[in-house]
């Protein structure tokens, strides 16, 4: 019953997919019926770049200065390097110290000369997750992320025979954008002069291929077609020998482009009809079919889509109902045994003619079959889906068809049978939950007296940026939070002039978003003109008096006196305060709780969405009728019963108890009556032993005495 009270429970989809190598999906909510057909048109990726080579990646070859770096509208951030992180890997393990967004690491490409390069990683995919840097180093080697050029050839396989030496062509210029690598085979047999013979040399690039001519030395020889991108090599005097192989390598910085996941749901275009096409940041959608989150894992082939058929899940929902009848009869049997009676062997179950029992029997069975009269609708029993009590008290499935039809048709009156729910005359009123003392009933009054609102910090007005324009740089550029006691990491804001308030909130705005720890807050930043000049206006995204926006002071370059937030003031939120059903109510946020000990209304929990201006002034803003689901009935019966204080079997166990304790006492004093008279009549039977002894003595002296008189008298006559 704990799971069916619960509306969650009852989000049961099923999802059928036509290709999951191209896309999966997974139910987020209730879904409802529908078929879809989606192609994938591009992958969420993140943007790469990779620096021009150097010779060793931990000697201190770079020069020292600067480099800023930025991921999508953050500000950049200053990385300084000096004479202790000038070489490859102290700038790259500066870099991700600074938590900027973006992840370097070095990378091997295998050439002979400068093979070690540093890779940017976004860590965020999506076209506006770009990465921004501006390379300020002088003294040494530079790191250039932006021009593409041929490497140096590298011999591969050349005889002991040549000596002509092979270099770029002086006037090479790499015009392509990808890396890759040309390879170049000395075409013929044997020796072969540079200058002299004709030579051939057979070239690819793994997807183009060619050939050209050497007749002069050190003389540029630039190859043709697709593929060349301006490449020119020069060979020197000497010879070459055929079969001979070297290969030239191209650099280009972009590894990576950062870019969007697009999907296209409806029409393929085929058909006619025109689809439409959204964007996601990252390889995951959602709500793009209600109720599911769609994760892209490839890219559709040319004119193929995806069906995706959604539909709720009867058969996932028809079992929880039998379930719940299979539970229920369980119970049954179990307290039915407990009735038993053998007329062969004279046995009875352990509880038979257990009178409380057979109340909790019955208050159960009527918990699960009785209608819930504060349903409206017809669907407001186990009857009215098909579930029947049979002559034996058990609960049976005598209409499947009727439940399939019922969750598939009505789902939402199916899910109110068992789950709590209510009926709000205002949408600004919404039900949230009831607890188990709340006593369903029609119309209760809502009154409200006081409307939650959102803690805000404003600023003191400053001069309009469209008369007076602000300009803000290194040195008075950066604010620091603190929303709802969460402290947001240093927010840089954009080197450079603003010359409008809004400009000036927008550029907050956006960096607030992007900050690690206030992102999906909800944070809003406003300017507000005035006829002064204007303030920024920072607003938490919660309710409540735990809602409030500060300004974090110490922080270097900040830009707190140049915006007017050095002397702003914090203006606290205020819960939602009111009564319910004329009860008192506790107010936290949005959410208005019944009070502990009120009659009716105990744990009820309303959400209240009114703003200052739709409050009635005095009159209710609104009713609310509640009802109490199946399961809630059905659970507090059970509670009520099971409750290890006072529940019906703690109740009844008690009196047993207190029974057996009683006639213990009982025993107790039978046994010590018992052992009283046992002491008196072994007194009695000990004096009467005693006094038989003493009669038995008595009668033996007696005896004797009579026999001596006998014996005396005897000899009397025999004298005589």
């Amino acid at each position: 019953m704990s799971l069916l009270k619960r509306e969650s429970s009852f989000d049961k989809a099923s999802i059928d997919i036509s290709d999951e190598t191209i896309l999966t999906a997974s139910a987020s909510g209730r879904v409802t019926s529908g078929s879809y057909n989606l192609r994938v048109l591009s992958l969420a990726r993140n943007h790469q770049l990779a620096s021009r080579g150097v010779d060793s990646a931990t000697t201190n070859v770079l020069g020292t200065g600067s480099i800023k770096l930025s991921v999508g509208q953050a500000g950049l951030t200053t990385i300084n390097v000096d004479e202790g992180n000038n070489s490859l890997i102290g700038l790259k393990d500066a870099i991700n110290e600074a938590d900027v967004g973006i992840r370097a690491s070095i990378i091997n490409d295998g050439t002979s000369s400068k093979p070690h390069r540093l890779l940017l990683t976004a860590e965020k995919t999506g076209a506006a997750n770009q990465i921004n840097l501006e390379v300020g180093l002088t003294g040494g080697e530079s790191l250039d992320f932006t021009g593409s050029s041929f490497d140096n050839p590298e011999k591969l396989s050349f005889s002991t025979e040549a000596t002509s030496a092979v270099s770029l062509g002086s006037t090479a210029s790499y015009t392509g954008n990808e890396n890759k690598i040309y390879s170049f085979t000395v075409a013929g047999e044997g020796t072969q002069i540079v200058g002299t013979d004709i030579i051939t040399l057979n070239w690819t690039d793994g997807t183009n291929s060619g050939s050209v001519l050497v007749t002069q030395a050190d003389t540029e020889v630039e190859l043709i077609g697709a593929g060349a991108y301006g490449l020119k090599l020069s060979f020197s005097a000497g010879d070459m020998v055929g079969g001979d192989t070297f290969q030239v390598t191209t650099f280009a910085p972009l590894l990576q482009a950062a870019s969007d996941a697009q999907v296209a749901i409806g029409s393929d275009g085929i058909g006619g009809g025109s689809p439409i096409i959204i964007n996601s940041e990252t390889n995951e959608f959602e709500e793009v079919i209600p109720g599911l989150t769609i994760n892209v894992k490839n890219v559709s082939p040319a004119g193929q889509s995806v069906a995706v058929s959604t539909d709720i899940d009867t058969d996932a929902i028809k079992q929880m109902v039998n379930d719940l009848i299979s539970k229920y009869n369980d119970v049954m049997d179990f307290i039915d045994d407990q009735f038993t009676y053998n007329q062969d062997t004279r046995e009875s179950g352990v509880l038979f003619a257990e009178y409380p029992l057979q109340v909790m029997q019955a208050s159960l069975r009527t918990s699960a079959t009785l209608a819930v009269s504060e349903l409206k609708s017809e669907i407001n029993s186990l009857s009215a889906i098909g579930v029947r009590s049979k002559a034996d008290g058990k609960l049976s499935l005598v209409n499947s068809a009727r439940l399939i039809d019922t969750i598939q048709n009505d789902l939402s009156g199916f899910i109110k049978l068992f789950t709590d729910s209510a009926v709000s005359s205002s949408p600004f009123i919404e039900f949230i939950s009831a607890s188990e003392k709340v006593i369903p009933g029609d119309d209760y009054e809502v009154d409200i007296t006081q409307v939650a609102t959102r803690g805000y910090f404003q600023g003191a007005i400053i001069n309009d940026p469209a008369v007076s324009p602000i300009t803000l740089d290194g040195s008075n550029n950066v604010i620091k939070l603190n929303v709802d006691g969460r402290v947001s990491d240093d927010i840089v804001l954009s080197e450079r002039t603003y010359s409008s308030g809004d400009d000036l909130a927008n550029e907050i705005q956006t960096r607030i978003d992007s900050d690690s720890r206030l992102k999906g807050m909800d944070v809003s930043v406003e300017w507000i003109q005035t006829s002064e000049g204007g303030y920024v206006r920072i607003t938490s995204g919660t309710y409540g008096s735990g809602s409030r926006v500060q300004m974090v002071t110490a922080v270097a370059n900040n830009a707190y006196s140049l915006l007017g937030l050095s002397s702003g003031s914090i203006h606290s939120g205020q819960d939602v305060a009111g009564t319910i059903n004329g009860e008192k109510a506790t107010g936290k946020g949005q959410v208005l709780s019944g009070e502990e000990g009120n009659r009716t209304t105990e744990g009820l929990k309303l959400k209240i969405t009114l703003s200052a201006n739709q409050l009635s002034g005095g009159a209710a803003e609104g009713t609310i009728s509640v009802a109490l689901g199946l399961s809630t009935k059905i659970y507090r019966t059970l509670e009520n019963i099971t409750k290890t204080v006072d529940g019906s079997i703690a109740r009844r166990t008690s009196a047993l108890n207190n029974q057996i304790e009683a006639i213990n006492k009982q025993i107790d004093n039978y046994d010590k009556r018992l052992q009283v008279r046992r002491e008196s009549l072994y007194n009695q039977f000990l004096a009467m032993e005693n006094a038989l002894a003493e009669y038995q003595a008595e009668g033996s002296y007696l005896e004797a005495q009579l026999k001596n008189i006998t014996n005396n008298f005897n000899m009397i006559l025999k004298r005589e």
